[in-house]
């Protein structure tokens, strides 16, 4: 599946959603324009080309157009046709990604109270897929009559829902959640996560999680892309830089409760994965308040 990768924040921001049916012989008129038009098929047939790309939606199939690219419908629907479409828009150009490609664990730098602005994180909508009208429906409804009566109290409500509608289609993509390698993956990560300020053993992973460790690592790199040490080495940096903005510990205090008690290697780990030393990096973000 295809799908557009989004950088958040900010979240994509609802301009408008319709309903409607259209009549055997209506055809879509031809455009290019700024924003993203999703497209969501409950009824008949539509058809619409974007760019060179022609596509013949059924009764559950959506699309998202996407901004700056021409759309049309290469032909008139042959039979009535219902369907929704929710525009909306966003300041980041999308990305395209296999869904393969994503890796949902990914670990992401969290935020700290010395920061001023969010941590870059990124929403996965699929371009084209086949989506059971249960999923979908109820929302797009509520949302709809909603976007008729919009009023200053039932705004706030609206946005909300189109939140939720994002991450309902997001979901439809992460479907893979329920793999066997996954569910490993995330055995691992716990174990990791427990045993992060103790010695690397391999062995001993194994034999906890009764599993090689060669296939360990090969479900925690599909679904993080880090193998076991790597994703030891990032919850430690993590601790570490947590301990180096919210405390008055050494360096060698922080090394030593992140896992990392020899110095020297602690301060060549920190400085690889941050870009300073941890001494530079916590003066560097304390001269910020």
């Amino acid at each position: 599946m295809d799908c557009l990768e989004l950088r958040i924040p900010p979240l994509p921001q609802l301009l408008m959603i319709g309903h409607g049916l259209w009549p055997k012989g209506m055809q879509h008129f031809k455009r290019s324009f700024s924003v993203y038009d999703m497209l969501y098929v409950t009824g008949g047939r539509f058809y619409m080309t974007e760019d060179d790309t022609a596509y013949e939606l059924e009764r559950g199939d959506l699309l998202i157009l996407e901004p700056g690219r021409t759309h049309f419908g290469q032909r008139p629907v042959t039979e009535p046709t219902e369907l929704y479409w929710v525009h909306f828009s966003h300041p980041h150009p999308p990305v395209a990604k296999e869904r393969e490609a994503i890796k949902w664990s990914t670990l992401l730098g969290k935020g700290t109270d010395k920061d001023l602005t969010p941590v870059d994180q990124y929403m996965y909508l699929p371009k084209h897929a086949h989506l059971d009208p249960a999923l979908l429906v109820p929302l797009l409804d509520e949302m709809t009559e909603l976007h008729e009566t919009l009023t200053l109290r039932n705004s706030l409500r609206l946005n909300v829902l189109s939140g939720e509608l994002f991450e309902r289609l997001q979901a439809t993509i992460s479907g893979g959640l329920n793999s066997r390698s996954y569910h490993i993956s995330e055995r691992a990560v716990q174990y990791l996560k427990t045993h992060m300020t103790e010695p690397f053993d391999a062995e001993a992973m194994a034999a906890a999680l009764h599993y090689n460790f060669d296939y360990l690592s090969r479900c925690l790199k599909q679904h993080t892309g880090m193998s076991p040490l790597q994703y030891v080495h990032h919850l430690q940096i993590n601790r570490a830089v947590t301990l180096l903005l919210t405390t008055d510990l050494s360096v060698q205090e922080i090394g030593e409760q992140a896992g990392q008690p020899n110095g020297n290697y602690f301060i060549r780990l920190f400085r690889k994965h941050m870009g300073a030393s941890p001494g530079a990096y916590r003066s560097m973000h304390r001269a910020r308040t």
